[in-house]
């Protein structure tokens, strides 16, 4: 939420090849069922940034190929001032009662969004991928941001359902999982919870098979009950309907990525800070930033669901925008 006017905030980055459109219509979407203003961002090097152009900036994750070299400053923010005006009207084709401001800033993509993310509830790009690989900004924004960082990849399909989120008991995916049930809850969608665990194989299993498989179902029971008692309090908080998954000797970002198919969000969540969230973030939320085929949050562990319990579900249909769905998971 933005400090300085009290608004909810959903800062998006622009770029001007439009490879954001994805974004701009998940953002629009979603400023609709929470209530929030959009705050369109577009960077342009500082004028004395010696060796900074636009291949440092475009080929990042925001955008495809380079814009050619602009000729001075002036023209660069004509540039910038022309894809602001275009994604604008993307935004409010999408939710025309969604409050939109643009402001383009001087620096690096990654250096103004991380900026702009202080105050904002979301901060959402285009996964920017190449080569199956997401774009840097996105990575960046998914170790660094404040706030949880939103990328998307495309459109979600029209029969996408459901909020996934993965849970393994740690801050971070608490986080998660609290901000997808609240997410599940705008849009009136089932929650579905994944925990993936790997059992220990001993002795007994050719020795005795039987009571080898008996406690291996027993400790599935222990990890689905400990996955239930959290769950519990946001099922009677938001009336969901929630699915838990145990999944036994699988990883998790297979397990999430195929679960999320036909699901409108993916959420996951990171823990830890600087150098350490980096570290994190290079196993499962990695994994699933570069093959998820639907819009996916990274959480950080400090990320509470917070307004978004108070949210009236019906405030998307007041905006006069489209209700779409999507799905949410934690790593």
């Amino acid at each position: 939420m933005d400090s300085r006017t009290g608004t909810r905030t959903i800062v998006v980055g622009v770029d001007e090849a439009g490879a954001a459109a994805p974004a701009l219509r998940w953002a629009a979407a979603e400023a609709a069922r929470r209530g929030a203003h959009v705050h369109l961002v577009h960077a342009v090097p500082h004028e004395d940034a010696a060796g900074v152009g636009p291949a440092g900036l475009w080929a990042d994750g925001l955008g495809a190929a380079p814009p050619p070299p602009p000729r001075d400053a002036a023209v660069t923010e004509q540039r910038a001032r022309r894809a602001l005006q275009r994604a604008e009207e993307v935004v409010r084709t999408g939710a025309p009662a969604v409050p939109v401001r643009s402001s383009v800033e001087r620096g690096t993509v990654r250096a103004v969004l991380l900026g702009a993310s202080g105050d904002a509830d979301l901060v959402v790009t285009g996964l920017g991928r190449r080569s199956g690989r997401p774009g840097s900004t996105a990575l960046a924004l998914a170790q660094h941001a404040p706030c949880p960082a939103v990328a998307v990849g495309g459109d979600p399909v029209p029969w996408a359902r459901g909020v996934v989120v993965g849970f393994d008991g740690s801050a971070a995916s608490l986080a998660a999982l609290e901000l997808a049930a609240a997410e599940a809850a705008l849009r009136g969608q089932a929650l579905r919870v994944v925990r993936t665990t790997h059992l220990p194989v001993d002795h007994l299993a050719v020795t005795d098979p039987e009571v080898h498989l008996a406690a291996r179902r027993a400790a599935r029971a222990r990890v689905r009950a400990l996955v239930e008692a959290a769950v519990e309090p946001l099922r009677r908080e938001h009336g969901l309907a929630v699915e838990v998954a145990v999944v036994v000797d699988a990883f998790a970002s297979d397990v999430l990525v195929e679960r999320s198919r036909d699901a409108a969000l993916l959420v996951v969540g990171v823990g830890g800070h600087g150098a350490l969230r980096s570290a994190l973030l290079g196993s499962t939320s990695r994994a699933v930033l570069h093959r998820a085929h639907v819009p996916v949050v990274v959480v950080p562990a400090g990320a509470r669901a917070g307004d978004l319990r108070t949210l009236d579900p019906g405030a998307a249909e007041l905006s006069g925008a489209p209700v779409a769905g999507a799905p949410v998971a934690t790593a």
